[in-house]
């Protein structure tokens, strides 16, 4: 399928034949066919696609270079310069089939008074000229203006002004042109304002080949197709399709350039789509919103209002179903300009391929992070989301937009943290549990003391301690583990063979294999100890029992030689005795493990005290730079039309819902932190650690009440170390111009009216994207004054560097917009389709034809408006 867009074509509009240089009193040095094959050399170069044939009085001597170009395919538009009776000179070129005898026609009509001499002045005036040239149906442009022979070097102001001047000719960038003309050039100056647009055009008076190298011996001109016709319209709008070389900066913006459809409702279909504005024009029913919904399906991009997705569901069951799929061409800016091809099967996941047919393994977030699409009357949806409003803001914030994944990795750090130190806490509480146990423990030890108890059972007292203890070392030994890891080799054997230092990396990659064996074998040197050490243990626990045996004789003596005590027999209270000394030995050694268990603890809580702050950090560089995003907006990219505040940390939805999860609070019993003007997050969890009454009195002349600050107070330590790590979003006010006179007057969202609100959120919507903007209608809630002032105008300007893609009813966006590429939809057979006839800019017949009847109610509605407003 071929591209029917609009682009700019590269145009040199003052190109002279092989004998054009004798008027200069010099010669080539080589033959006119070497001439015209450089002349076509340096086009194709240079990438210049049109040719204006310019030699001064003369049309024969340029005809063997015309036909040269012409058969090569480059499109040549023929004709002439020459000069008024005020000595000004012009270019005037005509249509691509306009022969010979015609062109020395018009030459003659022209009145030259020396038909010999090229450079001799016409006896008509400029005037005349100009009338002349347009009847002809010819097109023609000042020369050279701020030079000899020009119009502004020659101070014809007069000329300057006429509505016939279209298009002047400057020898130079614009910054390059000398000061006195700059303020006429940009139409400044009082004494030669126009009141009817013109274009500035750079043109080079070629006389040899490499001429045509110089950047300002070409200018831009936007057509659908490089013809007489739409060159001329272009410069009916001059600002949005004329260009210096100099103007048009280089751009990667993110497009999606071609969009296959296949199975269901647009079965078949397929587009190829400008890198700037496109527009879906089409009657009710053929699929145009359809297609929005479609791309949104391929780009796995949820909608964001509840409506918006009941209806997406709908649409994409009922409009691809089963076997089903779309297939985007895109080039991603965020991938240096790689382009891709997505692939959506209906209820499959994505495929992302490489252009030579192998898989990517990149995901669409890689590709397009940072699309947007809207369905009908989602933009006011945002209206109604705080969390959307930042998003639409976090653009601006440009390289520095890495807050999220900063913030996010903080917080990983802490939930790791959190995770420890409740592993910590937990078996701080545990051994606390126990050794609390030994001070009762210790009691029971100095009463069989005082009894004789001990002195009588020294020998058992001492075997049970022994017993205990090595247990505890067998525990030990066993429980006990050394966690190593193998270093990683960051390259492979494809790079060693490939990069330039590859016997360096050979033995990097020796020593990283030498430091795995060793560490391997320090591995099994461990596992060899821990088993040998066990075996140790084992031979000594055996040693231990024969003396165990050995002294069993003894205890029973001394068991029997207790008698009863208090009714308790001997045989009970040794082995009460007993089991006393075992505890004791069981939970003395756990002291130390205390001691260092709160040495971790403290150093994890103040691992965890940096983590909050360097997290802090990161929100307050965040609300620095948005601040100075947000005023960048107000005094630049929006200054007049939509003006943006921050309430920092304002939006404490995320903070209720999280206490509302404790039993017996609930939302509504919560809406009192809301009206703490400053609130902070960090003294309020230092008041819910301290307790009910240190939170209580500190918020309770803001509604807290009693009960609820011993819930909250109540939280478990896990709940507060999430609570440390909640976010308390900023809210933005968008607001808006109202203001029809030159005072501004802005209103907040909330008090705008639906269109007004959708204005606003439009104006932030279309700044400071590289990837594109996709929105079903637009216009809906918008009134047509908003269209045309101020989206129209917005678009004319951002599309240069961006790419829109808009399915609309308003002949303002394609028309006034100057879209790239129009579309029109119909459905045949009953299937959607776009029609190739109607694919196009506004330059296009077939498309001027479409709007005309589709968007303007057709040609009769024309008429009746003009009878109806006398316009």
């Amino acid at each position: 399928m071929n591209s029917y867009f609009a682009k700019f074509y590269k145009c040199a509009l003052q190109v002279n034949p092989f004998d054009y240089i004798k008027y200069r009193g010099k010669e080539h040095s080589f033959t006119e066919e070497e001439y015209n094959h450089s002349i076509y050399e340096n086009c194709i170069k240079e990438g210049i696609k049109v040719v204006g044939l310019a030699n001064h009085g003369d049309v024969q001597n340029s005809k063997s270079l015309r036909n040269y170009l012409q058969e090569r395919d480059i499109v040549v538009f023929p004709g002439f310069e020459i000069s008024t009776s005020e000595r000004v000179h012009i270019v005037c070129l005509f249509d691509e089939s306009t022969n010979e005898l015609q062109l020395e026609r018009y030459l003659g009509s022209l009145e030259l008074t020396d038909t010999n001499d090229g450079i001799s002045p016409s006896k008509l005036s400029f005037i005349q000229i100009a009338q002349k040239i347009e009847e002809l149906g010819g097109f023609w442009y000042a020369a050279h203006v701020t030079q000899d022979n020009g119009v502004l070097k020659l101070h014809q102001y007069p000329i300057w002004q006429s509505r016939f001047l279209k298009a002047a000719q400057i020898p130079a960038k614009r910054h390059e042109v000398e000061d006195k003309f700059i303020n006429i050039l940009k139409n400044k100056d009082p004494n030669y304002k126009k009141d009817t647009s013109f274009a500035l055009i750079n043109a080079k008076d070629v006389s040899k080949p490499e001429d045509i190298l110089i950047e300002t011996a070409s200018c831009l001109v936007k057509m659908s197709e490089p013809n007489f016709k739409s060159f001329k319209l272009a410069f009916q709008d001059p600002e949005a399709r004329v260009r210096l070389t100099s103007d048009l900066n280089e751009v990667h913006q993110t497009s999606i350039d071609q969009i296959n459809i296949f199975g269901g409702y647009l079965d078949d279909f397929e587009i190829k789509l400008s890198p700037n504005l496109n527009t879906i024009i089409g009657g009710r029913g053929t699929g145009k919103s359809t297609l929005i919904e479609l791309i949104r399906y391929a780009l796995d991009q949820k909608p964001k209002g509840k409506d918006a997705k009941k209806t997406f569901d709908n649409i994409i069951e009922a409009n691809l179903g089963a076997g089903g799929r779309v297939e985007l061409l895109v080039t991603s800016h965020k991938q240096f300009g790689k382009q891709f091809k997505i692939i959506k099967r209906f209820n499959s996941p994505i495929a992302i391929m490489n252009l030579d047919g192998t898989k990517s393994k990149l995901e669409i977030h890689d590709i397009l992070p940072n699309i947007e699409i809207y369905s009908q009357n989602e933009v006011v949806e945002i209206t109604d989301s705080e969390n959307a409003k930042l998003q639409i803001l976090n653009r601006f914030l440009g390289k520095h937009n890495s807050f999220e994944q900063a913030k996010e990795e903080k917080k990983g750090s802490l939930r790791k943290n959190a995770s420890l130190l409740l592993e910590k806490l937990e078996r701080f509480d545990e051994l606390s549990s126990k050794i609390n146990k030994l001070p009762s423990l210790k009691e029971k030890q100095r009463t069989y003391d005082e009894l004789g108890i001990s002195q009588k059972l020294n020998i058992q007292g001492q075997i049970t301690t022994e017993e205990r203890y090595i247990l505890t070392c067998k525990e030990n030994i066993k429980k006990h583990s050394l966690q190593i890891q193998k270093a990683a080799i960051p390259f492979n054997d494809e790079f060693i063979e490939k990069t330039k230092n590859g016997s360096i990396f050979k033995d990097l990659k020796r020593e990283i294999n030498d430091f795995n064996e060793r560490i391997e074998h320090l591995l099994a040197q461990y596992t060899d100890i821990k088993l040998s050490t066990l075996t140790a243990l084992d031979s000594l626990s055996e040693k231990w029992l024969v003396e165990k045996q050995g002294a069993e004789v003894e205890i029973k003596k001394a068991i029997k030689s207790l008698g009863d005590l208090n009714g308790q027999n001997g045989q009970d209270i040794a082995k009460e005795y007993s089991n006393t000394l075992e505890q004791i030995a069981s939970i003395e050694p756990l002291t130390q493990e205390l001691s260092l268990l709160e040495q971790e603890i403290s150093d994890l809580e103040y691992e965890r005290d940096n983590l909050r702050e360097q997290l802090n950090v990161i929100k307050d560089t965040e609300l620095d730079t948005l601040r100075k995003a947000v005023k960048k907006i107000n005094n630049k990219k929006l200054q007049g039309k939509v003006k943006i505040e921050i309430y920092p940390k304002k939006n404490r939805d995320f903070l209720i819902n999280f206490l509302a999860q404790e039993k017996g609070l609930g939302v509504q019993g919560l809406k009192w932190l809301e009206e703490i003007e400053t609130f902070d997050i960090t003294s309020f969890i230092e008041n819910v650690k301290n307790g009910k009454d240190a939170l209580y009195n500190a918020y309770k002349s803001y509604g807290l009440q009693q009960n609820r600050a011993e819930i909250i107070s109540a939280m478990s330590k896990e709940r507060i170390l999430e609570l440390e790590i909640i976010d308390l979003p900023n809210i933005i006010d968008i607001q808006l111009n109202v203001s029809s006179g030159k005072e501004e007057k802005y209103k907040s969202l909330d008090k705008l009216s639906k269109g007004q609100q959708c204005t606003a959120v439009l104006n932030i919507l279309m700044l400071e994207n590289e990837d594109p903007l996709i929105v079903d209608q637009p216009e809906d809630n918008l009134d047509n004054a908003y269209i045309a002032n101020n989206l129209v105008k917005g678009l004319r300007e951002l599309k240069i560097n961006r790419q829109f893609l808009f399915a609309t009813h308003n002949a303002n966006l394609p028309v006034f917009g100057d879209a790239e590429l129009i579309g029109v939809m119909e459905e045949n057979e009953g299937t959607g389709c776009v029609n190739e006839e109607c694919l196009g800019s506004v330059d296009n017949n077939y498309v001027k034809e479409a709007v005309v009847n589709t968007l303007e109610g057709g040609s009769m509605a024309f008429i009746m408006r003009k009878e109806k407003y006398n316009i």
